[in-house]
């Protein structure tokens, strides 16, 4: 039976070798597209719109937080939201209809054509996130994801940036760090004139 500090180093290199498949794989591009799409819809008054369940409806909020607020550097807010963060609607919305429309709902009162939808799903499964990429491809909305590496629903509707597991910590651990990247290439398009994109 491993030990408390084999298990937490055990744990540490796990984190360490997804992240070293990322950085030999093709998601770099993804991470570098979705920042430029997020970008551009900024530019033009749009918005960047986050939804997950769980832990990666933490994450959808954290990322939208960093939007608004500031990540690397002192500017004007941009424009981001998580959807399901509002309890009223959540619990309206999952009572009245069907957990599935928990996003589906929100997202066609506030996404306009033009914002960029990133679903964040581990699985790449969830039936609400998968609602979602459908109303928003309608509406002429740009369509991410963030899945794990395994094959799945998600896979063959949108752009997905794939963390290279099929470990849901690993894949989370994945999210964060590719959200986090995403904010500051976004904000630094934005807000940093010596910022060169090329």
């Amino acid at each position: 039976m491993a030990t408390l500090n084999e298990l937490i180093i055990s744990r540490i290199q796990d984190s360490i070798d997804v992240k070293q498949r990322l950085l030999e794989s093709d998601q770099i591009s993804v991470i570098r597209d979705m920042s430029l799409a997020v970008a551009e819809s900024l530019r033009k008054g749009g918005k960047v719109v986050f939804a997950g369940n769980g832990g990666s409806f933490a994450d959808s909020i954290h990322l939208a937080g960093e939007f608004v607020s500031r990540f690397t550097m002192e500017r004007e807010p941009l424009s981001g939201l998580a959807l399901g963060a509002n309890n009223s609607i959540l619990t309206a919305v999952g009572n009245d209809y069907d957990y599935r429309d928990v996003f589906l709902r929100e997202i066609k009162a506030l996404g306009r054509e033009g914002d960029v939808f990133i679903g964040i799903s581990t699985s790449g499964n969830s039936p609400n996130i998968v609602a979602c990429v459908e109303a928003a491809e309608k509406m002429g909305m740009v369509s991410y994801a963030m899945t794990g590496e395994n094959a799945c629903t998600l896979h063959d509707m949108c752009t997905c940036f794939k963390a290279p597991s099929g470990c849901t910590p690993r894949i989370q651990e994945t999210h964060i760090a590719a959200g986090h990247i995403l904010c500051e290439l976004v904000e630094r398009m934005l807000c940093d004139p010596e910022f060169d994109a090329c």
